[in-house]
């Protein structure tokens, strides 16, 4: 099996990660360094994050690999429509609040607080009375060595890379944001040509997995409600899908939609998915969410 993924030490990660739920295969790793990856490494911060995903599904439409690895939240809203993809693994959702080591671990709204997220960015103002916010760039170790060196008080970090990273969290100085986070977060996705044949061995078992097929349909849930709303992983909101009851049977989605100066929470719950995603629509739009949604436009 041919996989394609980011050159990233946490794609990596994450497709070893992948591997490890395919055992008994022989593999071959191609590492591509996307748009995305340039755009980062020039610094840049305001760019879609669908460039890191364009050049490696380019890629597998031209058959260089048989599947490809991708943080879920990356995946742009709306489905390729010459592949298809399946989103998979434990969800680790929560983000953390990580402090410079000689700081204690309690925020102080004047603290230099990094992160180069939108959604982070407004969570922070509202929920921390954060002032002092400023945008950093780089990968997880990067971020953390500048940090450490000073030149932030704390930064916000997903837990799941942190945990892919196997990073040391006793050695970290953190608190957990009890926040919503983006769709997709902490869920990776494995995208193919439809009919590819690896894909198809190890689908059949992943989609007999109840606890699996859960992650799945969450995340295309939220993907769902972001399409609808013409909104992505860089817009100011959060959403988080659940499915609860007897085997799932109620379909839940909950988000939060942050404007300039105020935020509305909103949503949707229905034994049908459509109509769990169409409730919170109508209650986000009552709530003049799209307008707040707009306004960093």
């Amino acid at each position: 099996m041919k996989i394609a993924t980011r050159s990233s030490k946490l794609a990596l990660a994450q497709t070893s990660f992948f591997q490890s739920w395919i055992s008994n295969k022989n593999t071959e790793i191609f590492e591509i360094k996307t748009e995305g990856d340039k755009k980062s490494a020039l610094g840049e911060l305001l760019f879609d994050k669908a460039n890191f995903v364009n050049d490696i599904e380019k890629f597998l439409i031209e058959d260089g690999a048989d599947v490809a690895i991708h943080s879920a939240k990356d995946m742009p809203a709306l489905k390729h429509l010459e592949l298809d993809h399946y989103f998979f693994g434990p969800r680790s959702k929560s983000d953390l609040l990580i402090f410079r080591k000689d700081i204690n671990p309690v925020f102080e709204s004047e603290m230099k607080l990094g992160t180069s997220s939108l959604r982070r960015k407004m969570q922070a103002k509202f929920f921390l009375d954060a002032k002092n916010i400023v945008p950093i760039s780089g990968n997880v170790d990067t971020r953390l060595n500048k940090l450490n060196s000073g030149d932030y008080d704390c930064i916000i970090l997903a837990e799941a890379g942190c945990q892919r990273l196997k990073i040391d969290f006793e050695k970290l100085n953190y608190i957990k944001l009890d926040h919503l986070t983006c769709a997709g977060q902490g869920i990776l996705a494995v995208q193919f040509k439809p009919n590819n044949k690896f894909a198809n061995e190890f689908l059949v078992d992943w989609k007999q997995n109840f606890l699996q097929r859960v992650v799945h349909d969450e995340t295309e849930m939220e993907k769902k409600l972001l399409a609808k709303i013409d909104a992505s992983c860089n817009s100011a909101i959060a959403v988080r899908a659940t499915h609860e009851g007897p085997k799932g049977i109620n379909k839940i989605i909950r988000g939060e939609i942050y404007g300039l100066n105020q935020y509305i929470s909103f949503e949707g719950k229905s034994s049908n998915v459509d109509t769990a995603i169409a409730d919170a629509i109508d209650m986000l739009k009552n709530k003049n969410g799209l307008e707040l949604l707009n306004e960093h436009n």
